[in-house]
């Protein structure tokens, strides 16, 4: 069997699968600076654009039209212009009963300001919402972000108008008034991609997971014309633990231009091995490297097709005056092509009435302002020309504003839409109980600001975003998973889910209602064996009770005095074999929430109970999966793990790779003669996946694990004349990648930029040199390339070679790494296609025709160990009712 070596395939531009899916991004439009609550199964949205309004949906994807909750009613904002259209950054709480509205008023008037966060209550998740006090407002400034720790603790998060915008924390003593001093957290940090422009960060969002807290935030000015908006994340050990430290050194989401520019060459600035600066008018500032000239429409002969013409500059210009006001202006850049250009794309901004001419063919045409990318047909690419081009604008946007353009080649790819300026970020669990999903705000070309929903990862303990995603983006981007069965929350009766397929692993989910005595029921296997999970009003408590083979064990845990009985609560039972992880109210359960080796191994029902008859229970899910911490293998070991099945998902984080190890795993597993097994091979450093069908082999491929990544200078290590960039894993490389502008000075290019430095990296503690003779201009002119002999390192450090040098130089650069001691794998599977994943990249998908399926790991000469385990089950669309009963 031939095999079959491929490189990674980066996802950002150009790869499409031929079975690609994507969420259809925007999900609400015209709706920006939301809050989302998830609640009994059910989100509600409102923000900027709601005018106190909310949105509903049950999947993320589809939502009601807009439920009036909220009209603010005030003392302190009465005789200002702060109506419903200020009510901006909404965050909802559920709490013992009470839902509690925060949201910011965000107006700045000519008499007085008016920019507080204020705090409503209501009894019902749509409302309506009351200010309890309305004479004054709670705290000082915007964006407010409440977050329940798993001791019941809450704290606000805040942004203050003090160092720029800045991130600061508060305990609460109740959801209505604080019990101590702010902390301040942190600002944005010059010289960072936190400082494209302004110095802002806020947008607070946090939440808990695998022990880890996890602040999403906002860098940068929040406006389009800007474009520099994006996402950042801290990760702390305590809820008030996040500082500058602890952000991770690149934004998590940004726009989807960042990759595009890094990858490919702008023609207009690259020629050849020269550059010219990037073209951008305003009035106040001319255009670089272009000819310009204002004119107006007297004088002019009339041309073909309506329009006027003249001579300019050797060229002949061609003007439609029943378009474009005058004076208008003309620009002309001449640049230079190679040989044999692949797909050009046309990224351009502008405000005014534009035309733009590629040696005389039209382009692009287009009235009024837009944002967008325009990807050539085959007839315009013919254009251009080996040698010298040139490229016209006529456009009418001769004011204050400014119009900007670039043209890509991009080879054998098609540009995406233009995605950018994600904002107010909101992390909630998907609607299977398992996921993570962000909800944000972001823009899309021209059109308004716009919510949408990317899926969140962890790769182990790191927050990974697969976004910003549109509709035209390449990849695999499905919606948020299903769980496997939903309950019809119109069916009040309790029982057992006898229809359901049985498993030994799953997540149970329920919203309870109750009085007297009801819960879960975590396990069934028959009337003599199950356990039961249940709140017990008669003595306040909470508890489980086990029965095995008849005999029945149980345990009681008190509640907190203040618990508010016939409200809503809501469990959440994890089961993993013989364990039990148990949440009430989405935090652990009081006194304990784990239970190990409680119940047997064997599959079981989920199902309900009401013993006193009185209770409702509602946003019924049960998901088969396991969200497991670490399973550790030992030489040449195997373990199966699942229910056979044909829609799932797998992801975990691999440690320890390196020369001769060989470890990874079966992303299906039927027997010895039908499987799919992917192995991480140290030596050759590819994934090696082989599929096996009726005892032969099917496929066999390899993919190199070698990858161009971009890094980031961790803010720890690194000042302004040293530049310190830290790896996640050890990792072997062999190509570090400069830019070749100066960071500080765009039109300054050099020719060898590595000569400002000495070049270093790290491993097991000490700095070593990297030889610097070959330095040399990349096939891409954009950056400078050195290779040397493959090291492994845990960093490399650039260091100005002048004492006296104390500029900047360089910010991100790229590393080319070889192999990592650690990597993410994710596969999913969708009846017969299989898709391949490696630290968030698509990879591949493949065809392999094999019947529902297990999973496993597996490894062949050293001990393994897997972290972060995900694996769980794709439902269909569609609910059930429960038919069997209980008492």
């Amino acid at each position: 069997m031939k095999k079959i070596l491929l490189p990674f395939i980066c996802a950002c531009v150009g790869f499409v699968s031929p079975h690609a899916q994507n969420i259809p991004n925007p999900v609400i439009p015209r709706v920006a600076d939301a809050g989302v609550m998830k609640y009994n199964g059910k989100y509600y949205i409102g923000g900027v654009g709601t005018n106190g309004d909310f949105y509903v949906s049950q999947d993320l994807i589809h939502w009601s039209e807009p439920i009036h909750a909220i009209t603010m009613d005030n003392e302190w904002t009465q005789g200002t212009g702060a109506k419903n259209n200020q009510i901006h950054a909404n965050d909802m709480l559920y709490l013992n009963g009470k839902f509690h509205l925060y949201w910011s008023v965000n107006y700045w008037g000519k008499d007085r300001h008016a920019v507080h966060i204020v705090h409503a209550e209501s009894d019902k998740p749509l409302g309506p919402y009351t200010e309890p006090d309305k004479t004054t407002w709670l705290d000082n400034r915007i964006d407010p972000k409440v977050f329940k720790d798993d001791d019941g603790q809450l704290y606000m998060y805040m942004v203050r108008f003090t160092e720029g915008n800045t991130i600061w924390g508060r305990k609460m003593k109740n959801p209505a008034e604080f019990s101590s001093e702010p902390v301040c957290l942190f600002a944005s940090l010059p010289d960072t991609w936190e400082t494209m422009d302004n110095r802002v960060a806020e947008g607070p969002w946090v939440i808990k997971y695998r022990g880890q807290y996890y602040m999403m935030y906002n860098a940068n000015h929040t406006g389009h014309t800007w474009g520099n908006y994006q996402l950042g994340v801290a990760q702390a050990n305590s809820p008030l633990g996040f500082n500058n430290g602890n952000k991770y050194s690149y934004p998590v989401v940004g726009s989807n231009q960042t990759p595009l520019e890094e990858k490919y060459v702008d023609i207009l600035r690259y020629t050849g091995k020269n550059y010219t600066p990037l073209f951008s008018y305003s009035e106040n500032k001319p255009a670089n490297n272009w000819y310009d000239i204002t004119f107006d429409d007297s004088g002019w002969e009339k041309g073909e097709g309506g329009f006027a013409s003249k001579e300019i500059d050797g060229s002949t210009a061609r003007h439609c005056g029943t378009i474009w006001q005058s004076p208008a202006l003309w620009l002309r850049k001449k640049f230079i092509a190679d040989k044999n250009p692949g797909n050009l794309a046309l990224r351009i901004t502008h405000y005014g009435d534009t035309k733009i001419m590629l040696n005389g063919t039209v382009i692009y045409d287009k009235k009024g302002p837009d944002y967008c990318m325009v990807n050539l047909t085959p007839q315009q690419r013919k254009a251009l020309k080996t040698g010298e081009n040139i490229l016209a604008i006529e456009t009418s946007a001769k004011r204050s504003n400014y119009f900007d353009i670039s043209l890509f080649d991009l080879k054998n790819d098609i540009a995406d839409d233009i995605l950018f300026t994600p904002g107010q970020p909101n992390i909630l669990r998907g609607p299977n109980g398992f996921e993570w999903w962000l909800v944000y705000m972001a823009n899309r070309n021209d059109k308004s600001r716009d919510q949408y929903i990317d899926r969140v990862q962890f790769f182990d303990k790191t927050m990974y975003v697969d976004g910003i995603t549109g509709p035209n983006t390449p990849g695999y981007h499905p919606a948020p998973a299903l769980p496997t069965f939903s309950v019809d929350s119109t069916a009040p009766a309790s029982g057992i889910f006898s229809q359901v397929r049985p498993s030994a692993t799953y997540l149970f989910e329920t919203g309870i209602k109750t009085s007297g005595n009801a819960g879960a029921i975590a396990w069934w296997k028959d009337e003599n064996n199950y356990a039961r999970v249940g709140l017990d009003a008669s003595d306040n408590t909470w508890y489980l009770s086990v029965k095995l083979n008849g005999k029945e064990t149980k345990e009681n845990f008190e509640l907190p005095y203040n618990f508010n009985w016939n409200v809503y609560h809501h469990f959440r039972i994890e089961r993993n074999g013989r364990n039990l992880k148990i949440n009430l109210d989405e935090i652990p359960a009081p006194t304990k929430n784990t239970f190990d080796n409680i119940i047997p191994a064997t599959p079981g029902y989920p199902g309900t109970f009401d013993i006193t008859g009185n209770s409702l229970f509602d946003g019924t899910i049960y998901t088969i999966g396991f969200d497991e911490d670490a399973i550790q293998l030992s030489e040449n070991e195997e373990i199966l793990k699942g229910d056979l099945s044909n829609k799932y998902e797998l992801s975990f984080q691999i440690y320890g790779l390196d020369k001769n190890k060989f470890t990874g795993c079966y992303p299906a597993y039927i027997d010895k003669n039908n499987y799919v097994k992917a192995i991480f091979n140290g030596i050759s450093g590819n994934l090696e996946v082989t599929v096996v069908n009726k005892g032969k082999i099917k496929l066999q491929k390899e993919y190199s694990l070698e990858n161009l990544r971009t890094a980031y200078p961790d803010v720890k290590y690194t000042d302004t004349y040293e530049k310190n960039y830290r790896f996640t894993t050890p990792t072997v490389i062999d190509a570090l990648y400069l830019n070749r502008h100066d960071i500080d000075n765009k039109s300054d290019f050099t020719a060898n930029m590595f000569d400002k430095f000495s070049v270093e990296y790290l491993t097991n503690g000490k700095w070593y040199p990297i030889d610097k003779r070959n330095a040399e201009i990349d096939d891409n002119p954009m950056y400078n390339r050195l290779t040397f002999t493959p090291v492994k390192a845990e960093g490399v450090r650039f260091i100005n070679s002048t004492a006296t040098d104390l500029q900047r130089h360089i910010y991100k650069i790229r590393v080319n790494e070889k192999l990592k001691e650690s990597y993410n794998f994710r596969t999913v599977r969708d009846n017969e296609r299989l898709y391949i994943f490696v630290d968030g990249r698509e990879l591949d998908m493949l065809d392999i025709s094999l019947p529902a399926s297990k999973v496993g790991f597996c490894n062949s000469n050293y001990y393994s160990t897997y972290q972060g385990i995900l694996y769980y089950h794709i439902g269909e669309k569609q609910q059930i009712i429960k038919t069997s009963s209980e008492k």
